[in-house]
């Protein structure tokens, strides 16, 4: 259910740009990731990937995400910390690996605890399978 005032900006804003960004029809995992983003979303967050993501991380993200993971991403995260893993220099299979193969508390983990430079690092370096192992099996508390 759609609410009235800021969600529905982010409703107009998200379909206006995401409209743009795919003329094939969606999939069912990507309707879920688009469900998540305009209505379980923190209106800041939603902001914060859309204002200076690049398109292709945002396509990444709503194409390949796990639904449940993007509800964390876009609810529990640090705004900046979002913004830094949408940003350009990113691996965009680093960032699908992040949101398809972590368990909800290391993403929540890195994306509300970690060093702006050190999660930039993760995600346009790593390997995504020593990523996906780190994310799925690490002890949240020491990451």
């Amino acid at each position: 259910q759609l609410h009235q005032g800021p969600n529905m900006k982010q409703f107009c804003l998200f379909s206006l740009l995401f409209g743009a960004l795919s003329a094939a029809p969606l999939t069912s995992n990507e309707v879920a990731t688009r469900v998540v983003a305009v209505s379980k979303s923190k209106p800041e967050l939603l902001s914060a990937a859309v204002s200076g993501a690049d398109p292709d991380l945002l396509r990444t993200a709503l194409t390949d995400a796990d639904p449940d993971l993007l509800e964390v991403a876009l609810t529990e995260a640090d705004a900046n910390l979002l913004k830094v893993a949408l940003t350009d220099g990113v691996v965009p299979e680093n960032l699908k690996t992040a949101l398809t193969a972590s368990r909800k508390e290391t993403l929540a983990t890195a994306l509300t605890e970690s060093k702006p430079e050190l999660l930039r690092t993760a995600l346009e370096t790593a390997k995504a399978n020593l990523l996906a192992t780190a994310l799925a099996e690490a002890d949240a508390a020491i990451l």
